[in-house]
């Protein structure tokens, strides 16, 4: 089967959808004639302006956080801790600022796979940061999603706690939006 590229349709979804669906798609990052393509193994869901965990919690609406109110597919990059970029991308459509952070990807490489958990962790092995912030990965040529074919069976997909939000207080952050698979339960066909 060939790749075919995810389109605005595969992200102006409900949130939840889109960071289910997202695990077993792939990342490809394109620069300098250089291609890395990784398997999404991880992500959480944010859903926006009554979420307490998200950027856009009540509204707010700043330059850092106007890539999450674009249309779905637009890549909202920022930085933690002053050293870690993090990759979202936008969903449900434009003026709704929700979004899917990829928390972690499996890279296959000459030497096996390589197994790459944590966000901060994801974007520098992809090489992802701030220059990324708010492009369009359904038509960029730096970076963009594809389904290769990856079917992942639901029984196979953990769903629990989004991880480092306890800030947002008990309710938000024990609301059930990270989506993994794990070295042991990858068994796609």
């Amino acid at each position: 089967m060939s790749a075919r590229r995810l389109d605005r349709d595969d992200f102006n979804r409900p949130t939840l959808q889109v960071a289910r669906n997202l695990v077993g798609t792939y990342i490809v990052r394109s620069f300098n004639h250089h291609r890395i393509a990784a398997m999404i193994t991880e992500t959480e869901a944010y859903k926006g302006p009554k979420d307490a965990a998200s950027h856009a919690y009540r509204g707010l609406r700043t330059t850092r956080v106007e890539p999450l109110y674009r249309d779905g597919g637009t890549a909202y990059v920022y930085l933690v801790y002053g050293m870690h970029w993090l990759l979202n991308f936008s969903t449900v459509g434009a003026g709704r600022p929700e979004g899917v952070l990829i928390r972690a990807v499996a890279v296959d490489g000459d030497t096996g796979r390589e197994w790459v958990v944590g966000p901060g962790r994801v974007t520098r092995r992809l090489r992802i940061d701030r220059k990324l912030d708010g492009i369009d990965a359904t038509t960029s040529s730096a970076l963009w999603l594809e389904d290769r074919g990856v079917r992942v069976a639901t029984r196979r997909i953990m769903r629990g706690p989004r991880v480092g939000v306890d800030y947002a207080g008990p309710y938000w952050a024990a609301r059930p939006w990270r989506f993994w698979i794990d070295a042991e339960r990858l068994h796609v066909r």
